[in-house]
């Protein structure tokens, strides 16, 4: 694991002009990407994280839920 922390320059390579981010309401979550093309925005996509009472009862379903966002 690399915990160095590098500047942009060294981060990214002068090709790809892009900004990206994530904006979570903690059950929605939005995958941005600002590049020089447009926005591109994953709004309508399926991820969705479901914080009903049956779901924090059940861990497993919550867990799944967690991997699979995170894991995009």
């Amino acid at each position: 694991m690399l915990k160095k922390k590098r500047k942009a320059d060294e981060a990214f390579d002068y090709e790809y002009e892009y900004v990206y981010g994530i904006v979570t309401t903690a059950t929605d979550w939005y995958f941005i990407l600002h590049s020089t093309e447009g926005i591109f925005c994953t709004s309508k996509t399926e991820y969705r994280i479901s914080l009903t009472e049956d779901a924090l009862n059940d861990q497993n379903e919550l867990r799944k839920d967690v991997k699979m966002i995170l894991g995009v």
